[in-house]
């Protein structure tokens, strides 16, 4: 969601660090992948991602039962340790590197209007690769799932598993009953911010924002971010859940640069997993269950070239039905609109980093480079298009206290495939002066899109289509989003840093009347950007039952990520979908008559 660094110096810092970290925090693929595979497990996982690498650990730890997890990816190295750089892992090794088909109503400043839609291929999925921003959504939406027929996942049926996965390490909030302190994951603040972020902070109380704990009892309001951080390091799912255990449960067996490819049945009934690794074929055999958690995008591409899935679509592609389901409908994101900075005069941004910050960080975990990207700090807000006593949130800010118009910023946003020359007629002119940015990101979209399969070749990308601003309401939510972040921007606490906002109009919105309506409207449809939130593609009521197991009389399958949400949580999704991995496996072992999951 942003540029990743300071300076151009700082990729020679990235390659210092690296060199210091890879040696000894990333264990190789060797490490975790058993080398060879048995005929038949009791459970057969497809996925290792921010649900799957859960799933994993909740299972194996039942000593007489076999597991055995399928990974596309390898093992992450030390270059996806560092917080602050996690933006050089996008397009990169680690990065399936999506984009979807050209959208019609957005992505307007994106080489041939296609969004690039960033996906994790390691052990641990996206949470390799991702912000670290640990949100666990609101109240309202476990709720509403529970209300709609998702029956056992209602908020205080789900918390408990929220507690199960962290050790929350906020003192403040620790002791308000919402935390956990014996999870494998860390929860905590970065142990650095900047001056720019505190006068974030102050404006939103200006403007009569509440401080809260958003994982909390109350979302709403400003909080410095939560992140899935451990001494100053990420803390991915398979870091997390995999990396502690997997010497210790001889019973899991895990695979590496496998891509699943179909899923095999003996008529309704998944029986096994066909897989490739290096160029060879491979099946195993699935004793009591074949568990999906390959994404939002994957785990519906699977479903589909199985014969699960639309029948019409299915049969256009010559695939045998086994199950005419609505797999790949209901596609949701959350969007950014990109472009939204200010100049300041004093010296309160992440600047230029020396030799001092990456030695601090190599030894002790501390300063900028503990930061992801830049990200400090955030708000959850309403627009006027929300009912504050029955929904949630429908906005969140936030703040990036690193500049967007550096030299490495340049490569994130070409790697997000804007059209040439964006960069140097928007961004550059402010090059070399400290800025900061604030991305308003939108919570509750109403359009929705769909995943459908280009061929059936489980190696081609499938068509994505999330059809951005389809729906009329949600351009005038953008509007509104914006206008609030430029609220912000103008408080006296942002002015007391000499916070003024960029003054330059978009390439292509330069016959309106700068940040007027109509200029915003025109920005948000050039600058639409995803926020990687995807979900609802095999949503629980449609596809899967509230047990997540598939529907249409099939059996022994189930999905388990967040494709299962029929309405997308609000904020940041990594921590739903890992409390939706501790769930369903606790749901598998029960319906299997073992011994209880940790809860």
């Amino acid at each position: 969601m942003s540029p990743v660094c300071a300076s151009s110096g700082a990729l020679l810092a990235y390659l210092y660090v690296v060199c210091i970290l890879s040696s000894w925090r990333s264990p190789s693929d060797s490490y975790y992948d058993t080398g060879t595979v048995k005929e038949e497990y009791d459970f057969v996982i497809i996925g290792s991602g921010s649900a799957g690498s859960v799933v994993a650990n909740r299972l194996s730890a039942i000593p007489h039962i076999s597991v055995l997890l399928v990974e596309a990816g390898k093992a992450p190295d030390g270059e996806t340790d560092v917080p602050f750089l996690f933006g050089l892992q996008i397009g990169g090794k680690y990065d399936w590197n999506y984009r979807t088909v050209p959208q019609m109503n957005a992505c307007l400043g994106m080489s041939e209007q296609r969004s690039v839609w960033n996906r994790g291929k390691a052990l641990g999925g996206t949470s390799v690769i991702n912000g670290m921003m640990f949100v666990r959504g609101n109240r309202i939406d476990f709720d509403d799932w529970a209300k709609n027929g998702a029956t056992g996942w209602s908020y205080e049926d789900v918390l408990p598993y929220f507690k199960s996965i962290e050790t929350f390490a906020i003192p403040e909030y620790a002791d308000n009953g919402y935390h956990g302190d014996q999870g494998e994951l860390t929860i905590g603040y970065a142990p650095s911010y900047s001056l720019a972020s505190e006068a974030f902070l102050n404006a939103c109380k200006e403007l009569g924002y509440d401080s809260v704990d958003y994982n909390g009892p109350k979302q709403q309001g400003c909080s410095r971010v939560q992140f899935n951080i451990k001494d100053g390091h990420r803390a991915s799912s398979s870091r997390a859940f995999l990396f502690p255990i997997v010497k210790e449960h001889p019973n899991l067996h895990i695979t590496l640069e496998s891509t699943a490819t179909k899923i095999e049945f003996n008529g309704r009934r998944a029986v096994g997993v066909h897989f490739e690794k290096h160029g060879v074929s491979h099946f195993v055999r699935a004793a009591r269950e074949v568990i999906v958690s390959a994404g939002a995008i994957a785990s519906p591409q699977l479903l589909m070239l199985s014969g699960v899935g639309p029948k019409e679509h299915l049969q256009e592609l010559e695939i045998p039905v086994v199950a005419d389901l609505p797999v790949g409908q209901n596609l949701q994101d959350h969007i950014y609109i990109g472009g939204i900075a200010a100049t300041v005069e004093k010296n309160a941004v992440i600047q230029d980093l020396d030799v001092s910050t990456y030695t601090d960080y190599c030894l002790h975990g501390n300063g900028p480079l503990s930061v992801p990207a830049g990200i400090e700090a955030l708000s959850f807000l309403s627009t006027s298009f929300v009912n504050t006593s029955t929904e949630s949130p429908d906005v969140e800010l936030i703040f990036f206290g690193v500049s967007p118009s550096t030299e490495p910023a340049k490569e994130y946003l070409e790697s997000l495939a804007y059209k040439k020359g964006v960069f140097e007629k928007y961004f550059l002119p402010n090059g070399g002066k400290k800025s900061f940015q604030i991305v308003p990101c939108l919570n509750k979209l109403k359009s929705r899109g769909e995943i459908k399969l280009k061929s059936v070749n489980p190696h081609d990308h499938p068509l994505i289509d999330p059809k951005y601003f389809s729906h009329p309401e949600d351009i005038l939510v953008a509007v509104e989003a914006v206008k609030k972040t430029l609220e912000m921007i103008d408080t006296d606490a942002m002015k007391a840093i000499g916070a003024r906002r960029w003054d330059i109009p978009f390439p292509g919105c330069e016959d309106k009347a700068l940040y007027s309506d109509e200029y915003i409207e025109c920005l948000a449809r050039h600058l639409t950007h995803t926020v990687w939130h995807y979900s609802g593609t095999c949503a629980m009521g449609s596809v899967v039952d509230a047990r997540l197991r598939v529907l249409g009389g099939v059996t022994n399958l189930r999905v388990i990520d967040a494709s299962i949400m029929a309405k997308v949580t609000t904020g940041n999704t990594n921590a739903p979908t890992m409390m939706i991995g501790a769930k369903g496996a606790a749901m598998i072992l029960e319906d299997n008559g073992l011994a209880a999951a940790k809860e």
